[in-house]
């Protein structure tokens, strides 16, 4: 069986991952999840591991890696370098 997801499959994998990030984050921190629109099909620190339990499962999936942790960033146009660009012409000499 092929499990790699169509597109359809694919989009409805990323909005499981979307809506479930939090519990993720909470629950499987510097893990390997095999995923689905269903749900976890595996999870381990292990890669090699989790990808055999999710081939055995013979359903699509896709991988995450799940952060240890997370951090934001928030910039504001007054933090950003001010650059200001020379503009000159170049003249082809024949």
């Amino acid at each position: 069986m092929n499990t790699t997801p169509s597109k359809r499959e694919a989009d409805e994998i990323l909005k499981w991952l979307n809506r479930n990030r939090q519990m993720l984050l909470d629950l499987y921190k510097n893990q390997y999840i095999a995923y689905n629109a269903n749900g976890i099909i595996a999870h381990s620190e292990n890669l090699r591991e989790v990808l055999a339990l999710a081939n055995a499962a013979k359903q699509p999936f896709l991988i995450y890696l799940v952060p240890r942790y997370t951090v934001s960033f928030y910039f504001t146009n007054s933090l950003l370098p001010q650059t200001k660009f020379k503009v000159s012409s170049i003249q082809n000499v024949s």
